[in-house]
């Protein structure tokens, strides 16, 4: 485990980590060696080095070079940071109960490995540039390693602190404070490498490691679970606290864990402490012999073997791991790693090091467009394949650069290094979106004349349609172009607008059809519109085939079936780029007339990667704007909204006021509030939550209460219910995915590449060999995760999690899955009539009454729905509304899903959070944005500035080496990237990311302009 903390005091780190019995009681690799020194090459260019001194530790951390000058001496100046590195429970029972000090050895060489990378990649200083201070990388770091051997419990806790302190030399040679926000935002990325330079120095030692968790985290083989229970008091207290608290989210345990924790005691007798731990050992019937013994001889016969027999042993691993080696060639070829020959003379550890890369290229681009090279690597170092190290993920990244399957992005003009990467894939999924807006310039019949429209539009509407509304309504029904959007901020009234275009499209004989990205939100088009609809997924899985198949009676039909038509998406900002281009495939092939896309970019993006909708208005799209707010009825309210509008999250909160009530736990607060409502008033308040586990303690503390109080009745009915594991598809290929107590379901059709057919199989075991144990209820079969194609999905696989529901007489839920046949959807709500040992009675939000006999699949496919997260929000309107924030949760404490919580509200809100000041901060850092590959490689503004000004012609400019402006049909197999050097080029040395100044491109580079667009619309 890895984290990260302030050093608060100069002082205070100096007493407790350089204090002058600190030797005496600590148990290290060989019993003389020192349990502290210097470290860094910042240390060494001051003379730091050896032993930590008292003095010389707490002058450094005050910020007081040797010479006696000060640096940065200001009011609350910081002193520094505190990296703490531990080991699995299980090694360090190794350790000290089997006495196998080379897992010491083995761990401090771990951490300085760790840190030179720290060092080398993430300490930076600040200058000033133009006004603003901008980050530098600088290279080095002053700091000091302590080995502890202890928890606070006193229970065998091998450990090492890197205390940094806050200084770096810059390039000009000047001291000055570290700017540590590169090493803080990266600290799962730093725990991800420790444990893969950990993992890999115990295997050397003849140690087998199993993966546990995330990061990488893993335990040695063969130490049993109830020893690491066992000397886990520390935790153990944790989860002790916690639950005597009520506490049942992550964030809270963390709470816990600051809250109770105690100085950690003097052992006066370190001997008889450990002895203790022995006999505690042995008492489990353990002492570790036998596993240190083998591991041992495993490390001994490797060194003492002959050449032959080395390379021979070579030979076997390399066939026992054939199956992670050669498992590719049963698939398509993936142009991520090596193939045929080439693939087969690689060592097993560059071969893994070439899947593991692979893999984590998949992982992050099916989320995201472009990402963070660093965390391309932590995610390429969290799959534990064995021998997998960052020096051997980042060669891999630099050979991937230099092939020109990863594309670098615009590298900082500070140092010129590069941050983030994109693949070729997503460039041309961008660049072929904007190629069919641009194709389909001219190409649409208007509905209506652009004189005539307005007229039409305000006789057919009960109330007349705001300039907005109308602006949006006539682009619409007389644009000539096929590709249109409608820009409308949450609240325009966009509906209403969709709902006038709807009846005058009709009525000149015009089909409309709309889309949507959930069943709920297609329901709430369909009511709201009076257009029928139907999800985006169904319609293309209906109509894709259309796009390749042609000639054939089936497309002469769709296409005499959609001639004419329009195709209304709403809420088109969660719309991925995969999904958008196939879209405008469909509208190309079946001669659809026009593609409505409505939205609010700066609400919810797509979950799947890219930002469609935003990057077709920055190229100057045909666009409308609805700008004006029409569904908060008091000033605060709009106020409120408008800020969220433009990203001023910390302003909104501030006019909120006393509205924003802070609490130590906002999820109870949240619930409290609600039930201390009025019958009346909890029918008009709807409770949003930011994250999943603030959700679900909000549902159940709001249940109990009902409960309590008899507005839910009876014994009602106890349900097992399944939750989806947010996985993507690679993920999914991977045994260190799977656990006992999750379920695998199978989709129709099977899975055909692991031989499993259509159901659910309950996760049994996972297997060292890596492969899954399951049960279907009737028989245990096996399966190979890694048999699963990576670059082809040929079956629907979806793991998902247990988890007891107890639901009663009134209760609100919703579906969690979808059945068609019955009119169930997914996000839909319902309400409980009855519920006993025959079944269970629901009327749905359509009024309509079903009732679902127990043991019916959908009965297992829901969750009680007192609160919504944002996800679910987007799209609702409410009188009022209660909104949980924290800033504990870092991912969702963004701008988006702030704007979605704070805009759904017509008269009255309260906000319940943590802390008001962090959490307004941490939204005004935090915009929650997507990431586009045209924008990485900064061809294309989309995010970089707010609202105002028209946006220019599209123009990304060159990107060499890369030809996308000759490009043939759009859904047409993509040509190969021509041969020639891709700009900017690289080093292809995967430890230095760093990308030279531009070339100058040639003329035929350039990516083709779209025409430009008005933002509005001249009547």
């Amino acid at each position: 485990m890895h984290s990260i903390a302030s050093v608060r005091s100069a002082a205070g780190a100096a007493n407790y980590f350089a204090k002058d019995d600190f030797k005496d009681n600590y148990y290290t690799a060989d019993g003389s060696a020192e349990v502290s020194a210097w470290s860094g090459e910042g240390a060494a260019s001051l003379g730091l080095t050896g032993e930590v001194a008292r003095d010389d530790f707490e002058k450094t951390l005050s910020g007081f070079l040797p010479s006696g000058e000060g640096v940065a001496q200001v009011e609350n100046r910081r002193n520094g940071i505190d990296l703490t590195f531990s080991v699995p429970k299980s090694v360090s029972v190794m350790a000290y109960v089997a006495d196998d000090k080379r897992v010491l050895a083995a761990n401090m060489s771990a951490v300085q490995k760790t840190m030179a990378w720290v060092e080398k990649n993430l300490a930076e200083g600040r200058k000033d540039v133009e006004g603003r201070k901008v980050p530098v990388r600088t290279g080095n770091l002053v700091y000091a390693l302590f080995q502890h051997d202890t928890s606070r419990a006193l229970d065998p806790q091998a450990h090492v602190h890197a205390v940094v302190a806050n200084l770096t030399r810059m390039p000009d040679g000047k001291w000055q404070a570290l700017h540590a926000d590169k090493i803080w935002s990266n600290n799962t990325t730093i725990g991800a490498i420790y444990h893969a330079f950990l993992r890999a120095g115990l295997e050397q030692l003849g140690y087998q490691v199993e993966m546990k968790g995330k990061h990488g985290t893993f335990e040695i083989a063969g130490v049993p679970q109830a020893v690491i229970e066992a000397f886990s008091q520390r935790r153990e207290a944790i989860l002790e606290k916690a639950a005597e608290l009520g506490i049942v989210s992550a964030k809270g345990r963390d709470g816990v864990t600051t809250t109770t924790r105690d100085p950690k005691l003097n052992v006066d007798d370190r001997g008889s402490l450990i002895q203790g731990w022995i006999d505690k050992a042995v008492a489990l019937g353990f002492d570790g012999k036998t596993i240190r013994a083998s591991a041992e001889a495993k490390a001994g016969q490797g060194a003492a073997d002959s050449r032959l027999e080395r390379g021979f042993r070579a030979v076997t691993d390399a066939i026992a791991g054939a199956r992670v080696l050669i498992g590719g060639f049963l698939h398509s070829p993936d142009p991520l790693v090596d193939s045929g020959l080439a693939r087969a003379t690689k060592s097993p550890a560059v071969a893994r090091s070439q899947l593991a890369v692979a893999s984590a290229v998949r992982i992050l681009a099916e989320r995201e467009a472009a990402f963070d090279v660093n965390k391309l690597a932590k995610t390429a170092l969290d799959l534990g394949l064995k021998g997998v190290t960052i020096d051997t993920v980042e060669h891999r990244i630099g050979q991937l650069f230099d092939s020109r399957q990863l594309i670098p992005g615009a590298p900082r003009l500070e140092d010129k290094g590069v941050q983030m990467v994109t693949t070729q894939d997503a460039l041309r999924i961008e660049v072929s979106i904007l190629k069919a807006v641009e194709a389909g310039a001219g190409r649409a019949a208007p509905v209506l004349p652009a004189q005539e429209a307005p007229t039409r539009l305000q006789e057919i509407t009960e109330r007349p349609l705001n300039p907005g509304q109308l602006a949006a309504a006539t682009l619409i029904l007389a644009s000539e172009d096929r590709t249109v959007t409608v820009q409308g901020v949450a609240g325009a009234g966009k509906s209403t607008m969709l709902q006038a275009v709807a009846r005058i499209a009709e009525a000149e004989g015009r089909d409309i059809l709309g889309l949507a990205f959930q069943n709920k939100m297609v329901a709430d088009l369909a009511k709201g519109a009076g257009i029928k609809s139907q999800t985006i997924a169904s319609f293309v899985l209906a109509n894709e085939r259309y796009v390749s198949e042609r000639d054939t009676p089936r497309f002469e039909d769709a296409r005499a079936r959609f001639a004419g038509a329009m195709l209304v998406v709403d809420e088109t900002s969660m719309v991925s780029s995969t999904d958008m281009l196939k879209l405008h495939g469909i509208v190309e092939a079946l001669g659809i007339d026009k593609l409505v896309l409505v939205g609010d970019r700066q609400q919810l993006s797509s979950i799947d990667a890219g930002k469609s909708f935003a990057m077709i208005q920055a190229a100057g799209g045909t666009m409308a704007r609805m700008d004006e707010n029409i569904r908060q009825r008091t000033d605060t309210l709009r106020t409120v909204a408008a800020l969220a509008n433009v990203g001023k999250a910390g302003e909104a909160m501030k006019v909120l006021g006393d509205k924003v009530h802070e609490s130590a736990n906002p999820p109870d607060a949240a619930a409290e509030m609600w039930l201390a409502l009025s019958a009346e008033d909890r029918a008009a308040t709807q409770v949003f939550a930011s994250g999943r586990e603030s959700r679900a303690i909000i549902n159940q503390r709001i249940q109990d209460g009902l409960a309590a109080e008899g507005s839910v009745r009876g014994e009602g009915v106890h349900l097992i219910v399944y939750d989806r594991v947010n996985l993507t598809r690679e993920e999914l290929r991977y045994a260190s995915s799977y656990r006992p107590g999750l379920t695998l379901d199978v989709g129709r059709g099977g899975a055909q590449d692991v031989g499993l057919a259509q159901g659910r199989y309950d996760v049994t075991r996972v297997l060292p060999s890596g492969k899954v144990e399951l049960s279907d209820g009737r028989r245990k079969l096996r399966f190979d995760p890694q048999r699963l194609s990576p670059t082809e999905k040929r079956d629907r696989l979806e793991l998902t999690e247990k988890k007891d529901l107890h639901i009663r007489e009134g209760d609100r839920i919703r579906w969690t899955a979808n059945d068609k046949p019955r009119d169930l959807h997914n996000a839909a709500l319902a309400r409980i009539v009855s519920a006993d040992a025959s079944g269970v009675t629901f009327e749905t939000a359509g009024n309509q009454t079903i009732t679902l006999a127990r043991g019916d699949s959908m009965l297992s496919r829901l969750d009680l729905a007192y609160a919504l997260n944002m996800h679910m929000a987007q799209g609702i309107t409410t009188d009022k509304a209660i909104t949980v924030m924290d800033s504990r949760e870092r991912n969702l404490s963004n701008q988006r899903l702030f704007n979605v919580g704070v805009t759904r509200v017509r008269d009255e809100l309260v906000m319940l959070v943590d802390d008001k000041e962090k959490l307004g901060r941490q939204l005004d850092h935090n915009a929650g944005n997507k990431t586009s590959a045209l924008e990485t490689v900064g061809r294309l503004d989309i995010d970089g500035k707010r609202g105002g000004a028209v946006p220019p012609k599209f123009d990304p400019g060159p990107i060499v080496g890369i030809n996308l402006a000759d490009q043939p049909d759009i859904l047409a197999d993509l040509p190969p990237i021509p041969d020639g050097p891709l700009g900017p080029p690289v080093q292809s040395k995967g430890d230095d990311l760093k990308a030279p100044p531009d070339l100058k491109p040639e003329k035929t580079d350039l990516l083709p302009p779209l025409p430009e667009r008005s933002l509005g619309l001249d009547l």
